[in-house]
């Protein structure tokens, strides 16, 4: 799987802000109700989230390609090869569910589901082999892209990430043969976390309820 064109359509999406500042035009409509949802630097609180958004968007190719490298290594690549596929498509093929708002509005939409998609695939394995299968953990930027997303439309998101990875996860009980691969009986610790995007630190944080 090639993560060229997904890295074009993320650069094109780049260069459209850059030009115009649309999303964050849009950011600063929704940083008052982010507030009480988000944590956020002391200074420059619309900065940090379009540097947040930016890294999470970019994360997406070397996602891929890290999951891409680690199951052909463990030898379970033509098992994640459809979840990968799915990512991919949700980036050169958008789904008729998501907006024609375009820039990186669009793309961040496109990340939500690959992330969230690549999320679904772990918390599965979570479940039936008690560890994740893949070396990723973009638990809390997925929150946090939920609640930029507003709630309404990102549940949206989840469900069409949800119905797609359903069947595919049913259909591949792959669980009690990863089990048993050599180098698998202990946890790999998450090479890309939310705490790790490709850019700048992260500095948006769940606020955590009181």
């Amino acid at each position: 799987m090639s993560t060229t064109d997904i890295r074009e359509s993320i650069n094109a999406a780049l260069a459209h802000e850059a030009r115009t500042n649309d999303f964050q035009q849009r950011l600063r409509q929704r940083l008052p109700a982010l507030r009480s949802k988000l944590e956020f630097p002391k200074d420059g609180e619309e900065d940090a989230l379009l540097a947040f958004v930016i890294d999470y968007v970019e994360s997406v190719p070397g996602c891929l390609s890290l999951v891409t490298a680690v199951s052909k290594r463990l030898g379970f690549f033509d098992y994640a090869a459809p979840f990968l596929h799915m990512a991919e498509d949700y980036f050169l093929c958008p789904p008729g569910e998501l907006p024609d708002v375009g820039g990186l509005e669009a793309v961040l939409d496109e990340a939500f589901l690959a992330h969230r998609l690549l999320e679904e695939v772990n918390d599965h394995h979570v479940r039936h082999v008690q560890r994740p299968l893949l070396p990723l953990d973009m638990t809390e930027a997925n929150l946090i892209v939920h609640h930029l997303l507003g709630d309404e439309f990102a549940t949206r998101l989840e469900r069409l990430v949800q119905f797609a990875a359903s069947n595919l996860l049913q259909s591949e009980h792959v669980w009690a043969r990863v089990k048993s691969l050599p180098g698998t009986d202990v946890p790999i610790p998450p090479l890309v976390d939310s705490t790790t995007l490709t850019g700048s630190p992260q500095q948006i944080r769940l606020r955590l309820a009181s």
